[in-house]
């Protein structure tokens, strides 16, 4: 039948948008931190394409202001003080320590066990872990009412320790329609995400079904060939729904964003293809 066909070709083209294919990923890592200036932290944003590495500006509060206008050599730093305390990194691992010398030295923040090996298989094209996964510099800044850390973790991003003495994993920063942080990876111990998938596949499916169902009754035509059509287009509208849900966001726009996007193409197609072709036709003679 004409418009099977016309279905197919269309519900085809939206499931080869929203489950597309992505070449050699581009990685980003954190490599560095230093004093910015005033109320400024330089964060060292290293990739995989020389063209994409950078020099950032975060604010005291974990902010970005924008990229660096100069260009810095530095080291990286092990350890920082602010007027009471002090912090290290550990080399090779995700482990920022507090402390000092004559105090002794106690974890204050880490990432171990099955969250670090979740980690590590979560990022591509990772390489050595001690080196691309691990606490290479970090500064301390004094704040109003106590003190904050930032950490270069790798390709974990920036962490950073707020006033309040909470650490926040921020990600990497990047920029192109905007700054934003590039969320990290999950770690094993946090809940997973609600997944409402399948919730959005069941009524993507019965929105189109339910539509097909009304356009027979309202042209007194319910064919088999009908009956066919609204089924096939509401079962496919639903899984390539199902697969709009699992695209990954990308830049500043979350994935949701992507998602919905998707899924309205699917729904409009869905309908016109039920609208045009449903209860069409001469009625089938008895």
């Amino acid at each position: 039948m004409r418009w099977a066909r016309v279905a197919l070709t269309l519900l085809l083209v939206g499931g080869l948008a929203a489950c597309r294919l992505s070449g050699e990923p581009v990685t980003y890592e954190v490599t560095g931190v230093k004093n910015g200036g005033r109320e400024l932290v330089a964060v060292y944003v290293e990739s995989s394409r020389a063209d994409r590495s950078g020099w950032w500006n975060v604010d005291h509060d974990g902010r970005i202001e924008g990229m660096a206008e100069r260009v810095f050599l530095i080291r990286p730093v092990p350890a920082d003080c602010a007027v009471q305390v002090c912090y290290r990194v550990s080399p090779g691992l995700l482990r920022v320590e507090s402390g000092g010398d004559d105090t002794g030295w106690t974890t204050a923040w880490e990432i171990t066990g099955a969250d670090y090996d979740q980690l590590a298989a979560g990022y591509p094209a990772l390489g050595d872990r001690a080196e691309h996964l691990s606490s290479r510099s970090i500064v301390v800044r004094e704040v109003t009412g106590g003190h904050v850390v930032f950490v270069a973790n790798g390709r974990d991003g920036l962490l950073y320790r707020s006033v309040n003495g909470v650490w926040h994993r921020l990600g990497i920063p990047r920029g192109g329609e905007g700054w934003y942080f590039e969320e990290p990876s999950r770690l094993a111990s946090e809940p997973p995400p609600a997944d409402p998938s399948w919730i959005v596949a069941v009524l993507v499916a019965a929105v189109l079904g339910v539509a097909g169902v009304l356009m027979m009754a309202v042209r007194r035509m319910r064919r088999a060939s009908d009956v066919r059509l609204t089924v096939g287009t509401a079962v496919g509208g639903g899984l390539l729904s199902y697969g709009a849900c699992l695209v990954p966001g990308a830049g500043m726009f979350p994935s949701a964003m992507y998602a919905m996007m998707l899924i309205a193409m699917i729904v409009t197609v869905g309908l016109l293809v039920v609208l045009l072709g449903v209860g069409r036709g001469a009625p089938l003679r008895r």
